[in-house]
């Protein structure tokens, strides 16, 4: 999910939609951290936000913790230049402000899937395969998604029917991708008033990603590896030399080229992290310095972020890791209880 981009919100058409909306401000469950061994501390920086099965806990770049937010459920989490975002209990779209504290930005019928926040509020894919655009007083389906050419052969998974499982901006904001379960790359360069296929949906698309600054570059992670594209998302190609296994889950950006997550499947008890300097020839590494042998289960979408230098994960057993060099060594930070989903604060 892109955080970067300034993409007019207001330029996407829509249909009435008309879902319950509140707008409310979400405190926070705690105003002092605990270590550890329970001791308390003053507040620090947060250096990343996991989201649980409880809430949201944040931890600083020591590995100390506290519980940030008592909301339940959160399945996603998303950067932006305005802060973070969180899909809570399924229908919540929550925002955090510079102050720390979250804000409910709305609630609508339905399971939210995905999320990628814009300067005047955010698209969000929904489980039953539509878009919405959604700002502090409206949520409207996005219409033209309705009608993506291809969007017949769109087909289950065991999880349920098709839906939106990532979005992404291309660095200039002109083009927005939305990743489809099972249902390929959908792309709208006019504001969501059409769409075009842009990869095989077969390959079973897990994660897309547009570079920071990059308007030309876009990744993912797929069933059948990993793939990126040099025009935007508009064509792509799959790069797979290196990896032990080609089942991805996630991608991620760092300054240097890109980090993706594989595994042996679906439900694998065991995943791995590679890395790949963009554009060149060479095959993806294997993260090895300073993780496990095997990461317990896959890194999945959404639990892979990385900004600069800095990157941090969540493998499914709730280990946290960070690295400070684009990858290239790993430190464990905390282990965090029912952890799905995790992002650099």
């Amino acid at each position: 999910m892109s955080a970067m981009s300034n993409f007019p919100l207001s330029a996407l058409r829509a249909g009435p939609l008309g879902p319950r909306l509140v707008r409310r401000r979400v405190p926070a469950a705690r105003s002092l951290a605990f270590d550890r061994t329970g001791r308390r501390y003053p507040d620090r920086m947060a250096f990343a936000l996991v989201g649980t099965s409880n809430g949201i806990t944040a931890l600083d770049a020591d590995g100390h913790a506290h519980f940030e937010l008592d909301s339940g459920d959160v399945s996603r989490l998303a950067r932006s230049t305005r802060g973070c975002w969180a899909i809570v209990g399924g229908g919540r779209l929550l925002r955090r402000g510079d102050d720390e504290v979250w804000h409910e930005v709305a609630e609508v019928d339905g399971e939210l899937t995905a999320v990628l926040p814009f300067a005047d509020g955010a698209l969000a894919g929904v489980r039953d395969g539509q878009l919405l655009r959604i700002s502090t007083d409206a949520a409207e389906a996005v219409s033209g998604f309705d009608e993506v050419q291809g969007r017949e052969n769109w087909h289950a998974v065991p999880s349920g029917d098709p839906y939106v499982r990532s979005l992404a901006a291309t660095a200039d904001a002109g083009a927005v991708l939305a990743n489809v379960h099972v249902g390929g790359i959908p792309r709208s360069t006019d504001g969501g008033a059409t769409w075009l296929p842009t990869i095989d949906p077969e390959v079973d698309v897990h994660e897309v990603r547009g570079h920071p600054s990059d308007e030309a570059l876009v990744v993912a992670a797929a069933g059948a590896g990993f793939f990126w594209s040099t025009d935007g998302g508009v064509t792509w190609t799959e790069h797979n030399d290196g990896l032990h296994t080609t089942y991805a889950r996630a991608v991620a950006f760092t300054s240097e080229g890109v980090l993706v997550s594989v595994s042996d499947g679906p439900f694998a008890r065991e995943g791995a992290v590679y890395r790949w300097v963009l554009g060149t020839d060479e095959p993806l590494e294997r993260c090895v310095d300073g993780l496990p042998d095997e990461l317990a289960g896959n890194i999945d979408t959404g639990a892979l972020d990385a900004s600069g230098e800095d990157a941090v994960l969540v493998d499914q057993g709730g280990a946290v890791y960070v690295s400070g060099n684009t990858g290239l060594s790993w430190s464990h930070l905390a282990d965090v209880e029912d952890a799905h989903t995790v992002v650099l604060a």
